[in-house]
């Protein structure tokens, strides 16, 4: 067990398969005893097979009444949404019922036995007036895309909790459980085929590894820390920095690798600018300082 919960501690996670997700779930997989772990997959999704594993949609409210009936979480760490920016700019009543009417039903149906934390996203801000040390807890939510607003929405749903707290994590860099989600797989997917690849000098993101970030998260998570915490690294790195360094790597071609203006995307979603997160609340509170991300 971790030092942190007690041996009594029954732990649900939703999102299991999010990149953000995913290491989080491993990690806390090997701290908790399998029966009292149980993850929320999407209903199409068949990995990973665990035997406390459910496919469901955060829509379900009966759904989750059953799991909440047979399974009797004293913690809830929500991490599904949607957070695809074409997809949500799209469909704007599909982002919101998922993101918004799915912490609803998360805080309704647990918050009167559960501690519950919700891992939301530096997209919250619009990155256009970001301070030198980054976006702190104090600094008021501006988002630009529906992603950002749904969020900033599902947040104030969250807060209503008797328990609760609200983790804003940065860009997470890692595996994913598909081999297909997440910055690295979609960049490096694309170089590896010599597939031209542009991205923003001037989109800055708080890039933490999903190893470094699932121990934060966890560690937050094992204390039942209350209120809101960003979690990133202590850096921003911009899009097009991220696509040098794993073009560096695995040393693709060079010219495969373009620079790009968030202001000449005039016909894809709202661009953040730099939504550099300042972390410093939760290191304190932790004892230590979150790693910069390499590659």
């Amino acid at each position: 067990m971790h030092p942190g919960f007690e041996k009594a501690s029954r732990i649900l996670v939703t999102g299991i398969t999010s990149i953000h997700g995913w290491p989080v779930y491993q990690k806390l997989r090997s701290v908790i005893a399998s029966g009292r772990l149980f993850g929320i997959r999407p209903p199409n999704m068949k990995i990973p097979k665990d035997e406390n594993v459910a496919s469901m949609c955060m829509t379900d409210s009966a759904g989750l009444v059953r799991l909440r009936e047979e399974f009797q979480p004293t913690h809830v760490l929500h991490a599904a949404g949607v957070c695809d920016l074409d997809m949500c700019e799209a469909n704007p009543l599909f982002a919101y019922d998922i993101n918004v009417n799915g912490a609803k039903n998360i805080v309704s149906v647990f918050s009167a036995s559960s501690y519950i934390m919700y891992l939301s996203a530096d997209l919250v801000f619009s990155g256009d007036k970001p301070s030198v040390r980054g976006y702190a807890e104090t600094d008021t939510p501006d988002p630009v895309s529906v992603v950002g607003k749904t969020y900033a929405l599902a947040e104030k749903e969250i807060a209503k909790a008797a328990r609760n707290s609200i983790i804003r994590i940065g860009l997470p860099m890692g595996d994913s459980i598909q081999g297909e989600k997440g910055a690295i797989d979609f960049i490096e997917g694309r170089l590896k085929r010599g597939l031209p690849m542009s991205l923003f000098h001037d989109e800055y993101r708080s890039c933490i590894h999903c190893e470094d970030l699932a121990d934060a998260v966890v560690s937050l998570f094992s204390i039942e820390a209350e209120g809101l915490y960003h979690v990133g690294g202590p850096k921003p790195v911009s899009l097009y920095e991220i696509g040098e360094r794993i073009l560096r790597r695995g040393n693709y071609r060079r010219d495969a690798l373009r620079k790009w203006s968030r202001v000449d995307d005039v016909n894809g979603p709202p661009r953040i600018g730099n939504v550099h997160l300042n972390s410093q609340k939760a290191e304190r509170l932790l004892g230590r300082p979150f790693k910069h991300w390499n590659y």
